[in-house]
């Protein structure tokens, strides 16, 4: 039993708001979509396919066997649009050598749609219920002035499963080429590929926001042998195998691309913000317990000094006590 690496790769099908903050009326979205999406959404689709239907207990099975990283936008090619620090213009997006500025990464790929509620009597907008959402649009737009040239825009990420496992839920075994999860007390399997081909994620889902298509199935990554550290495709770091946590390993000046947790463990430059999430509560239902994981580190921010991450089951990371992972030379 020991964790796997695999990349899997979403086309986005609809709008996506990942909520962030708001400013004035404009509710914010983030740029990436974080690892805990991923969760809540698979909790969502799985539960019911088993007898009981108990989300909680689905959801504390799946942290038990999963990890994930948060899916990152991507629109084919080499460049992954990750975070990256910059001293003097902030936040930046994609590769080393082809980063893009905030602003024109936001002019490719955000839009934003206006609504308010209207009074039925009068058929005027109510007082103060004017807001914006900000979304990441399905298409890349190149250029504002040519309609007909639109990019389909994808999501991309890394996934850890344990394998074979079991959980009070379901046990995790390969079959045929594939990863099944087959319920414990009947005996029911679920194909994980046929499972995650669609998933809806994010806000405003009532109004069909947040689809996600996978495309093909989720590619294994596999080192030379079982005590290499493992390149991460796409992403900064390393990852070496290892039957109980999931660690990666980032060097000097490379950047975050999960959120760090205790941010006073690690010296970084970049930017902190408060961590804050909505989860499962056992008597007002999902999304009622409001919680805070405290201050960390934003994806992006820069390491001062090469240091290795426990990842969580919900994509934050933790500093491990561990030494770095360092290539294979």
């Amino acid at each position: 039993m020991s964790w796997s690496l695999y990349t899997w790769t979403f086309r986005l099908r609809s709008p996506l708001h990942v909520g962030f903050h708001k400013t004035m009326h404009l509710f914010r979205t983030r740029p990436y979509a974080p690892g805990k999406l991923v969760w809540g959404a698979l909790t969502a689709k799985l539960a019911p396919l088993f007898p009981l239907s108990d989300y909680l207990k689905t959801g504390q099975a799946l942290e038990e066997v999963f990890r994930f990283s948060n899916l990152y936008l991507y629109t084919g090619g080499d460049t992954l649009y990750l975070p990256r620090y910059t001293e003097r213009e902030g936040l930046k997006f994609g590769l080393a050598d082809k980063l893009l500025t905030r602003r024109d990464f936001e002019k490719y790929f955000f839009s934003s749609m206006a609504s308010t509620a209207v009074k039925p009597e009068t058929f005027t907008a109510e007082e103060g219920l004017l807001h914006q959402v900000e979304f990441i649009n399905p298409y890349l737009i190149s250029s504002r002035t040519d309609a007909d040239n639109f990019t389909p825009v994808y999501l991309r990420g890394l996934l850890w499963i344990k394998k074979p496992a079991e959980t009070a839920v379901f046990q995790v075994i390969e079959k045929d080429g594939g990863i099944v999860l087959s319920q414990n007390d009947t005996n029911s399997e679920v194909n994980f590929a046929e499972l995650v081909k669609r998933l809806q994620i994010g806000g405003e889902r009532k109004y069909g926001f947040g689809l996600l298509e996978l495309q093909g199935i989720p590619e294994q990554i596999l080192g030379s042998d079982g005590n290499e550290a493992i390149r991460l495709p796409g992403f900064p770091g390393r990852w070496r195998p290892d039957k109980e946590v999931v660690r990666i390993g980032l060097g000097q000046d490379e950047p975050l691309w999960g959120h760090l947790l205790r941010p006073e463990e690690v010296p970084c430059r970049g930017f902190l913000e408060p961590l804050v999430g909505r989860n499962w509560d056992m008597v007002k239902g999902a999304g009622q317990n409001i919680k805070s994981e405290g201050l960390a580190w934003a994806p992006g921010s820069l390491l001062q000094e090469a240091r290795t991450f426990e990842v969580t089951p919900h994509g934050t990371w933790f500093a491990d006590g561990g030494t770095s992972l360092k290539e294979t030379t």
